[in-house]
C-alpha cells in the first residue's frame, strides 16, 4: 500500500509559465461613450484635440497640443505644453508631475488614469470599472463616480470663473409607492426617473444616483438663471410622464434643491451638495414638486 504522506514523483520539468509584462495604460473613464484603454510605449506622447496629436480627444476644451505623457520604462509624467484650460490632476493644476494609478487625469472634460498592467487584464476592465461606477438598477453613475469626476469640474469652474451648479432631486412621496405598490414598482419609477433625467439633461451634465430615491446632478458653464430653466425642465419632464404599473397610473413628482456658486467662491464638491440637500428640504416644506434655489 502507497504511504499517503509520500510525495509522487512525476516526470518532465516544472510547467514555465510566460513571464509577466506590467505595460502603462491611458485609460479614458470619462466620457463613458468614449471608455477606451491605450498602451503607453517607453517613449513621449502628445495628448491633443489636434489632428497631429498622437492622442486624440474629442472635446472643445481640450487644447490642441493640451499635454505629454512620457513613460521612461519605470514611471509615467504628465506635462502641461501651455494649454488654454490646463491640465489637472486630482482636481489640482499641474505643469508637470508623475501619475500613479491612483491619479485621476482630467483635460477638458475627460477623465482618464494611467494603470499599469499585463494582457490578460485588459479583457476584464470594461466589465470591472462599469461595475465599480455604474449604479446597478438605474444604470447611470453612483455615487463615487460623481465625486470623481466632479473635482475637475469644480477645478476648472474655479480657474475660469465659471458657474457651476448642483441639483438635489427627490422622488416625492416614495415610501407611499413601495408601501402601496410594492417594491418591484418602486423601483421601475426609480429607473425611469432615471432614464427620463438622462434624457432631459445636457450631454455635458453629470448625473449620478445619489441613493434611495435621491440623484445628483452637476451643471457647468451656464449661468444661475439657465440652471434654474434646466432643473424647472427636469421637474415638469417628470410630472408629465405616465409611469404606469400593471395598468395603474402611479402619480410621480420630484422635488429639487439648486446650489449656485462661482469662480473662487466654489467650495468643496460635499459642501455643495449639503446646500443642495437644504434646499431640497425647502422644496419639499414649500409643497413638494418644486424647485428650490439659492
Amino acid at each position: 500500500m502507497q504511504d499517503l504522506d509520500q510525495t509522487i514523483v512525476t516526470p518532465g520539468k516544472t510547467i514555465k509559465f510566460e513571464k509577466i509584462e506590467l505595460r502603462p495604460h491611458l485609460i479614458i473613464l470619462y466620457p463613458q461613450t468614449q471608455f477606451k484603454q491605450i498602451a503607453l510605449e517607453k517613449g513621449t506622447v502628445t495628448l491633443g484635440r489636434g489632428q497631429d496629436a498622437d492622442i486624440r480627444l474629442d472635446d472643445e476644451l481640450v487644447s490642441r497640443k493640451h499635454c505629454t505623457l512620457t513613460f521612461d520604462g519605470i514611471n509615467v509624467t504628465v506635462e502641461d505644453l501651455g494649454s488654454t484650460n490646463g491640465t489637472f490632476v486630482d482636481g489640482q493644476p499641474v505643469t508637470r508631475t508623475v501619475l500613479d494609478s491612483d491619479n485621476r487625469l482630467q483635460l477638458g472634460k475627460m477623465v482618464m488614469k494611467v494603470e499599469f498592467k499585463d494582457k490578460s487584464e485588459e479583457a476584464f476592465d470594461r466589465a470591472l470599472y462599469e461595475a465599480a461606477t455604474i449604479d446597478p438598477l438605474t444604470k447611470i453613475s453612483n455615487r463615487r463616480n460623481f465625486f470623481d469626476r466632479s473635482l475637475g469640474e469644480l477645478a476648472l469652474a474655479r480657474r475660469n470663473n465659471y458657474f457651476v451648479h448642483t441639483i438635489m432631486v427627490d422622488a416625492d412621496h416614495f415610501k407611499h409607492v413601495n408601501d402601496t405598490w410594492g417594491h418591484q414598482c418602486g423601483d421601475m419609477v426609480l429607473k425611469e426617473i432615471a432614464r427620463i433625467l438622462n434624457e432631459e439633461k445636457r450631454e455635458c451634465d453629470l448625473l449620478a444616483r445619489y441613493g434611495g430615491e435621491e440623484f445628483l446632478l452637476l451643471l457647468a458653464g451656464i449661468g444661475p438663471e439657465d440652471a434654474r430653466k434646466s432643473a424647472e425642465r427636469l421637474r415638469a419632464a417628470i410630472e408629465k410622464h405616465r409611469f404606469s404599473w400593471k395598468d395603474t397610473i402611479i402619480p410621480v413628482t420630484i422635488s429639487l434643491g439648486l446650489c449656485t456658486k462661482q469662480g473662487e467662491e466654489i467650495p468643496k464638491i460635499e459642501e455643495m451638495i449639503a446646500e443642495s440637500d437644504r434646499l431640497l428640504y425647502i422644496a419639499k416644506e414649500g409643497g413638494r414638486n418644486r424647485v428650490a434655489f439659492g
